[in-house]
This record gives structure tokens, sequence and C-alpha cells, in this order.
């Protein structure tokens, strides 16, 4: 902004000189200021005007006339069409705004996902005019494709990539056009309506054809979501105001309290916007019926039921062993349900989903879907290993079926369409992992227990399903305790000496960042300088937060389990050193029984006792009683009683901890 100002500035300076010289038959030094005029103008209206160069010195901007033209030299920065500073950082990142900005806002983004779109359609635009343009906010975009989910959004990262080769301008205008546009590319079509956008936009067609085929940005992509990971970042879009995450497409407000806390070299304790009326109960999302993969039981019951699976996914498989026969006996052929079931491969974990969900719609063609999705589910771990379509057709031969015509279909790829238009439906209605329910349009995620399911079906029987997602008045939150409180230690995990003067209680959330940060910067110098000089018990309590964080109480138990095997401590910071690993995953138990193998322990034991949840119950009651003591949030600690909240600096806990060995 400093820059264009200057501009600006020089050519009101050119104006002045052409109408206010006049044929002076002289040349001009440098003036006062420090600007340069050069050829002397013989004639103000302009009979002859010859060279005139304008600079200045301190910002490397220099203005010339030559005859009519106008020209700006000395300086690469590019501006947008409302006149804010655009570019590319030293690695490479498109940013928008005055790069010396006090405040930088990192956003973490896929241009297939919808939230993000909303970001850009309703949020951006109102911080461009205020606090970017104001030079308050310099925004940093990097790519995150969710291609599990969002098969076109790393083609899409790469077309405003290659648009970006000609010019930050043009990068931004590519951006702006795909977010603008998702239905039109969002399908196997994307690089030609990127083409198009190209065309529309006046960018070197040629240029930006070869730069889309080459994938010469693939490996940049997968950094941004490697460095994406690294930070905690597991879906989008997530944000950080000079380092403080910000999750998901918050409404403007939020924005505005956050950066207006970072001018002030504050960090924002945000809160959710208050609800502007009280809560009703949910509208069901509309699903169409078409486009499934097969259908049990009578399409008049009065009870719907739609599944989206994937048939690599465990759980998926152990919803299918476990619960889908009793659903059969109970709800199906009971005529109270009419059970639709959609494909929802997750691509990025899951490679042959996608290869096993057209050989169950082939098998289907002769009326043989249900024998290979059980058969299917129930090899699993035979075809999922590799060899796929080979393991797939002999599970198809053995059921009986038309080899001939089972090969036609796989070979035609008859079905990909109609698998990816599950996904992107499953999508659109806020899918994420598998497998996910729909009773009468309300969500149900994962392979819940089928008493679960009996209870939603008998609740929309009775016209009350909708009832239930009405968000309950919460209680009033219990206020952190101002003095020492008596914190039991029971049998949980610690470290030190049991009798040194200072016990630390810490109440964690495997999946929280805040924790990850307390864990990898500060945690190694408590153990170093206190606990290891026995001055200092440490005792670790679960508190997950399972609103947010669904995989926390999983890990919380594999934790403990690795525990039964005296390696608690190494499986609590492998867990927190891989966070961006597992959080999120739909795998994330298979994730944490490798990481067993990794430490040396005996899988098949950690297995058992992880899916016993053995330590459910301990793990919830220490959720309780953090909550009974005052914790709304992780990390928080009690030194000795007393209570500290967040992950405060070692500083901090350096302070706390020597005054309570003087005391």
């Amino acid at each position: 902004m400093k820059k264009q100002s200057i501009i600006l500035s020089l050519i009101a300076l050119l104006a002045l000189l052409v109408t206010a010289c006049g044929p002076m038959g002289t040349t001009n030094p440098a003036d006062s200021s420090g600007s340069e005029i050069g050829s002397e103008i013989e004639d103000a209206a302009g009979n002859t005007i010859r060279d005139i160069v304008v600079s200045a010195p301190e910002s490397n901007i220099e203005l010339s006339v030559s005859g009519d033209e106008l020209s700006v030299s000395g300086d690469e920065t590019e501006y947008d069409a409302n006149g804010i500073e655009v570019g590319f950082t030293e690695d490479g990142r498109p940013y928008r705004g005055d790069r010396s900005a006090p405040v930088v806002l990192e956003e973490f983004s896929d241009f297939q996902c919808p939230f993000c779109s909303r970001y850009v359609a309703e949020t951006l635009p109102a911080l461009m005019d205020n606090q970017i343009a104001e030079g308050e906010v310099v925004t940093i975009f990097y790519d995150y494709p969710l291609t599990s989910i969002h098969p076109q959004a790393t083609a899409a990262s790469h077309a405003a990539r290659c648009a970006g080769e000609q010019g930050a301008v043009a990068y931004w205008d590519m951006h702006d056009t795909i977010f603008s546009r998702p239905n039109e590319w969002a399908n196997n079509s994307a690089a030609a309506v990127f083409n198009g956008y190209a065309q529309e936009l006046g960018l070197d067609i040629a240029a930006f054809g070869e730069c889309q085929s080459s994938g010469k940005y693939d490996t940049a992509i997968e950094d941004d979501i490697a460095l994406g990971r690294s930070r905690g970042v597991g879906s989008t879009p997530s944000f950080f105001v000079n380092d403080q995450p910000l999750i998901g497409a918050q409404p403007l407000s939020v924005f505005n309290q956050v950066i207006e806390a970072a001018l002030n070299g504050e960090v924002a304790a945000v809160q959710p916007p208050e609800p502007a009326a009280p809560a009703v109960a949910p509208t069901p999302a509309t699903i169409p019926t078409d486009n499934f993969a097969a259908a049990l039981g009578d399409p008049n019951a009065p009870v719907t039921i739609v599944e989206y699976t994937d048939y690599q996914c465990p759980f998926c498989q152990r919803y299918s062993q476990e619960t889908m026969p009793q659903m059969i006996t109970n709800l199906i052929e009971t005529g109270r349900v009419y059970y639709m079931i959609k494909d929802f491969p997750l691509d990025q974990i899951h490679p042959d989903a996608r290869a096993a969900a057209a050989a169950a719609r082939c098998a289907g063609d002769q009326d043989a879907y249900w024998e290979m999705h059980d058969a299917i589910f129930n090899n699993q771990s035979a075809w999922a290993e590799g060899a796929a379509a080979q393991v797939l057709t002999g599970i198809a031969a053995g059921l009986g079926l038309d080899m001939d015509s089972y090969a036609a279909c796989i070979d035609g790829r008859k079905y990909d369409d109609a698998v990816q238009a599950n996904l992107e439906e499953g999508s659109r209605l806020g899918v994420q992992g598998t497998p996910a329910f729909f009773i009468d349009g309300f969500p149900i995620s994962g392979a819940q227990p089928f008493e679960l399911f009996e209870y939603g079906v008998g609740l929309a029987e009775a016209g009350e399903l909708a009832e239930a997602y009405v968000p309950r008045e919460a209680p009033p939150e219990p206020t952190p305790p101002s003095g020492p409180v008596d914190v039991p230690v029971g049998d949980a995990f610690s470290i030190g000496d049991p009798d040194a003067p200072v016990t630390i209680v810490e109440y964690t959330d495997f999946q929280c960042p805040f924790c990850s940060r307390h864990v990898q910067q500060t945690f190694p110098f408590i153990k170093e300088n206190y606990i290891d000089e026995g001055l200092v018990r440490y005792v670790f309590k679960d508190f997950p937060l399972t609103s947010i964080h669904p995989q926390a109480v999983g890990a919380a138990l594999a934790a403990r389990c690795a525990g039964d095997q005296d390696a608690y401590l190494e499986m609590h910071d492998l867990l927190f050193a891989a966070q961006g690993e597992w959080a999120n995953q739909s795998n994330a138990m298979a994730l944490f029984a490798g990481y067993a193998g990794q430490l040396g322990l005996d899988t098949a034991l950690f297995t058992t006792c992880m899916e016993s949840n053995k330590y459910e119950a301990s793990v919830m009651a220490d959720l309780e009683e953090g909550v009974s003591l005052g914790v709304r949030g992780t990390p928080a600690f009690f030194i000795n009683g007393n209570f500290v909240s967040g992950a405060q600096p070692y500083s901090a806990f350096e302070e706390a901890i020597n005054l309570m060995l003087n005391q």
C-alpha cells in the first residue's frame, strides 16, 4: 500500500509538471524532495513534449513520459483491481495485502470444499475492504486438498498455480473464479473448464495448458499439505492468525475479534456466536433416492435409512458383520425400514475402495449385489493389501456369476460415474468419514451399535426424531477454582518421585493442538529440570473434548492400553508427535495399532485391549472429574492443587514450581 501511494503521488507530480511548467526552455535540476525531472518541455499545449522522468529514490520507483506513453519501472509489486498489493512470498505462497502488515492471516484451503467457498464468498470480501485494504492484515494461501472426498481439488490448486506463472494478479483472479463457480468444474472435465477460465482471464493459453498437463506443482502442493499437518491442520478451511489457530469458516465477527486481539498483541478467547433465537428442530437433509448401489425392504416403509460406505474401511466392515444382520432381521424384514446403500470411497487412505464398489455394483447386474457386498467385506484383508482386481474377480467367480458379463462391466467402467456421484452427493451432505447414515434425513456417524439405530427408528416412527437433534440447554459451567483444591491421583499414570514436594496433574486431550504444543515445547524442560531431579511428580489424566476431537477418546485408550505393557509415556509422546497423521482419520484405530508395533509391543494384546474398550469408563471418569474441578479446556493443570489453564510457556511453570518449592 505504501508503494501504491508513492506511485499515485508521482503521477500527480507528473500532471502538475505538464500543466504548470510551460515553455521554459531550460532543464530543471533535481528538486528539493529528491524527484528528478528530465528533459525540458517546450510546449505546454502539447505540441512537443519531450521525455520526462520522475523518480522516488527511496522506493526504487521511476515514472517516465515519452510522447503520450506513461510507464512505471523499478518496482515489481503487483496490485489487483482494488489497489491491494498481491504477490508471492519468498517460498512461493501467494499473498494479498501489505507484506509488512502486523497481522498475518494464513489460510489452509481446499478449492472443492464448500465451507472454504463460503469463506471466500461471505467473509473474505469484508476483510479485503477493511483490514487488508488498511494495511493491517496480509493473507497467505496454502493448498490443502482433501482428495479423499474432493477428487478435483488438487487439479484446481494446480490451475491457480499455473495462472500464477503469469503474475500474482492472474493467480488471484483464477483463485476467485474457481471458488465462485464450483459446480462447473467439480467433475471429470475440470481441466477443460480451467482452460476456459484461463481464456476468460486473458492468459497465455498455450503456456497455461502446458503447465496444467505437466503436473509440475504436485510436489509443492504436497509440501503445503505436509506443512499443514505438522501444524495440526485436519480440516478445511483452517487459519492461523499470527500463529493462533482458528478452525472453520467462522463468521466475520470472529475474524474481526481475533484480528483485533492480534493487533493489540493479545490472544483472543474465541467464543462461538450467540444464537439469534432459541434452538429449534433442524430440517432433515433431502437425499436423492436414485443412484443407490442397492436397496433392501419396502420402499413404502415408514422410515428410510441411507448408508454411505467404503468397502476398504474397517469400521464399515465391522458394521456390516455385527450390526447389519440385526438391522435386516429386526427393522428391514419387519417392514419398518427401507434401506439404501451408497458408495463413499475414501481414496486417499483406501485406494482400492472404488474398485470394490464397482465390483459390487457389477455383481448387482446379476442380482448378486448383497452376496458380493458381504463377501467383499468378509474377505477385506485378502484384497485390501494389493492385487484387488484379481481377488475381487475370484470372489465374483466363487459366487457363480457370468464372468464374461462381469468382466465387461468392470472393463467398461460402467459404474465409475455413479460411484463418483455418490461421493460428491455425500460430501455436499457433510459426510466426512465412513460409515455414515441418515435416518429420514437426520445424520448418524460411525459404526454405531444396533441399539442406537433401533432407538432412532423408533423416534422417527413417533415423529420425534427431529427433537432429538435440538441442543439441550447446557448446565452452567463450573467456575475454575480460585484457590488450591484436592485433585485425586488414584491409579492415574504418573512419572517422578511419588513423594516429590510438588505434584502437577495435567488434564489433556490427545487431539488438541495446544496440548501437542505443551508436550513438544514445554514438558521436556519440566521433565529434565524438575521431574528427573525428584522435585515434581507429574500425573496424566484424560479430558477428551469429543465434540471437536472425535478421535481423542480412542487415542486416550491407546495410551492406556500401551500402559498395560509399560509403554504409556512412549505411546503418549508418539501420539502427540504424529497427531497430524491420525487426527480426524476414520482409520485412526488401525494407525494406533501400527504405533504399538513401532514401539515393539504385543500388537495382538494391544488390539484386544482397544477393542474391549477396557479403559473407556476410566477415561470418561477423568473427564467428569475435570469438569467438576472447573476444567473447561485443554491442556489444564493443577500444581499442588492450584489451577493453571492453557499451554503456558515453560517460564510460567518454572515460576509456579519454584514458588511451591520455596513455601
